[in-house]
């Protein structure tokens, strides 16, 4: 497997930015067992974007768990991009890491980097801020993404500021302004994860299969419920996985690799039809 990490320039955030990435490669048992060579032409691999939490950057996931290893077992490229404490937003007071995250650098990894662009080949997911940042793609994007995935999640955002994170109406915690500015521009956006896969719903869109996991003794046990009963109201599919826990990285790389597990993943490079 090989583990590298890109310096890349953002224009949306007009700057440099990181990202790491789990690239698999071929063993040579592979080709003593005869399996197709998968440095050629046209080769691409399914492709999982996976977002870090609050207050950590795209190195995270491959230095506090062992997705490196899981990704390599199951032939599984993973995206790794650092978007800091910026909600997944584009910042009212900051810079556009949603428009980067979601736009611009999907762009320039397809071009660089063999990802298959199928929808049923790319899945997103997350833990913490990752997995609101990781709904949020699914539920707006869901003609890229076929399946997607919240660690410990904060999946109902609005809800999280008006129960910790105001007072008299005004939100307290800075990192909230300079993401959201104020409720009533995060209130039924984009960006409010289950109105936006209400309107989705009733729209009769294809959204992605969701896997919600959290610890039953993490501090967002109870939006997670919530955003479960929630999506099972509107008939959209969602596996829970429920279990004893905690916000840890032990929870997460466990459930990072239950997740994998769950995925129709194929096990190896997408060849060409007829290669």
């Amino acid at each position: 497997m090989a583990l590298f990490e890109l310096t890349l320039r953002s224009n949306a955030l007009n700057t440099n930015t990181s990202v790491w990435v789990c690239y698999p490669e071929m063993a040579g048992h592979e080709q003593k067992m005869g399996k197709p060579y998968q440095y050629q032409p046209g080769v691409t691999f399914q492709t999982l974007w996976l977002l870090h939490g609050g207050g950590g950057d795209a190195s995270n996931w491959p230095r506090y768990t062992s997705i490196e290893r899981y990704a390599n077992e199951h032939k599984l490229m993973v995206i790794c991009p650092s978007a800091y404490n910026s909600f997944y937003a584009d910042m009212v007071h900051g810079d556009a890491y949603y428009t980067w995250i979601s736009e611009e650098l999907p762009q320039i990894l397809t071009w660089m980097l063999p990802i298959s662009p199928k929808r049923q080949d790319n899945f997103v997911a997350g833990l913490s801020m990752g997995g609101y940042g990781a709904l949020k793609l699914a539920v707006n994007h869901p003609e890229r993404f076929s399946h997607a995935g919240s660690f410990s999640g904060a999946v109902d955002m609005p809800a999280i500021i008006r129960r910790n994170h105001m007072r008299d109406g005004v939100i307290t915690d800075p990192h909230f302004v300079f993401a959201f500015g104020s409720l009533d521009q995060l209130d039924h956006t984009d960006g409010d994860v289950l109105w936006k896969a209400q309107q989705q719903a009733e729209a009769g869109t294809q959204l992605p299969n969701f896997y919600v996991s959290c610890g039953t003794e993490d501090f967002t046990w109870d939006f997670n419920v919530r955003l479960r009963e929630a999506f099972q109201a509107m008939g959209i599919d969602l596996t829970w996985d429920e279990r004893p826990g905690s916000h840890t990285w032990s929870y997460w790389d466990a459930a990072v690799q239950r997740f994998i597990d769950w995925l129709p993943l194929k096990n190896a490079p997408v060849f060409e039809e007829g290669k």
